[in-house]
């Protein structure tokens, strides 16, 4: 029997292939950096919650510039004389700006590290609140 070869039928079928690959492997599919955040909204309120295991307090810098929340710190290894077998976690100092979506009352504040979560929440600024209207 006599079959006929379309090479652009093949080029579609490795292009579906790749994109496949593409969509489907986890750690290629978005380009996170350390620490990952989550980012929310309650009322009056901007709650950010990053992953911090390992992390102390006291190495840990939040600035607020401008619109954005800027994380620093450095995770300490916790071996320092004895070779690891395997490693899977990453030490070392670590930033990230994570921007905002709208302006925040800097008086208004609070972080707590509290097992390995860093929450901090900021309040709106009044500019940013909504404002109800009166029909006349």
């Amino acid at each position: 029997m006599y079959t006929t070869y379309d090479v652009f039928d093949e080029m579609v079928n490795l292009r579906d292939l790749v994109d496949r690959f593409f969509t489907e492997a986890p750690a290629l599919r978005r380009n996170v950096e350390y620490p990952y955040v989550n980012l929310r909204e309650n009322n009056d309120e901007v709650v950010v919650t990053a992953v911090l295991p390992g992390v102390k307090a006291d190495s840990l810098e939040i600035l607020l510039e401008d619109a954005s929340l800027l994380l620093e710190g450095e995770k300490k290894s916790d071996v320092q004389d004895k070779p690891y077998i395997r490693k899977e976690r990453a030490f070392g100092k670590f930033k990230k700006a994570v921007k905002l979506p709208y302006r925040v009352d800097g008086d208004k504040i609070e972080a707590g590290l509290k097992d390995g979560i860093l929450t901090v929440k900021l309040a709106k600024a009044e500019e940013a609140r909504p404002k109800k209207i009166e029909i006349r």
